[in-house]
Order: structure tokens, then C-alpha cells, then sequence
């Protein structure tokens, strides 16, 4: 699991625990190159439990579109919410972000 995978998660933990516990189910990576910059494509799989899932959902595409937070060594371009599918007391949510390393050094 990539650094960008892990440090989306926690940062989304820290913005859900006043509602819901969050974990991590599955994250993945893959390298991205364009003409002028190179990063990375990041999916992740959560899971929000607790009786605040709910304000945890509303509040969520707020913190997605706030993504300016730093992750070392690269900026987040691009962070959107692909799925919710709502179980009971818990619910599963799949994000997709894009990076472009910070200090663009493009590959030749």
C-alpha cells in the first residue's frame, strides 16, 4: 500500500472520528505519467461504522473537495467519491485520487 494511500486514509480518519470510525479495507496504487507531470492513481476502499455514518457522508464530498492537505512529496490533483453502498450501521465507500509528485521532476 502507497505513502498518498495511507495518508489520504488518515487524514479522511481524522475528519470522520467526531461521526464514525473509519478503516481502511483495501487501497491500491498505480504510477501515472502525463507530457509535463508524473504521480500517481490511488483507489481506495473504506468502511464507516457508528450511529454518526450518516453525518459522516453528508460531511464527506466537503472534506474531498478541501484535499489541499500535503502529503509528502506530492499534491493531490484530483480526489472524487466513485460509490456509497450503506449497510445498517456502517457503510462502504470507494474514493480514487490522483497525485503529481510535488517538485515536478518529469520522467524522460
Amino acid at each position: 500500500m502507497s505513502d498518498p494511500v495511507k495518508a489520504i486514509a488518515r487524514r479522511l480518519h481524522h475528519c470522520c472520528r467526531p461521526f464514525a470510525e473509519l478503516l481502511l479495507d483495501h487501497g491500491e496504487s498505480e504510477d501515472w505519467r502525463s507530457l509535463l507531470f508524473d504521480g500517481g492513481r490511488h483507489r481506495l476502499d473504506l468502511r464507516l461504522r457508528g450511529d454518526g455514518v450518516q453525518q459522516a457522508l453528508d460531511a464527506l464530498p466537503d472534506w474531498i473537495a478541501a484535499s489541499d492537505f500535503t502529503i509528502a512529496g506530492h499534491l493531490i490533483a484530483d480526489m472524487k467519491l466513485v460509490s456509497i453502498e450503506r449497510r445498517d450501521h456502517e457503510a462502504l465507500v470507494r474514493l480514487e485520487a490522483l497525485t503529481v509528485a510535488d517538485g515536478v521532476a518529469v520522467s524522460v
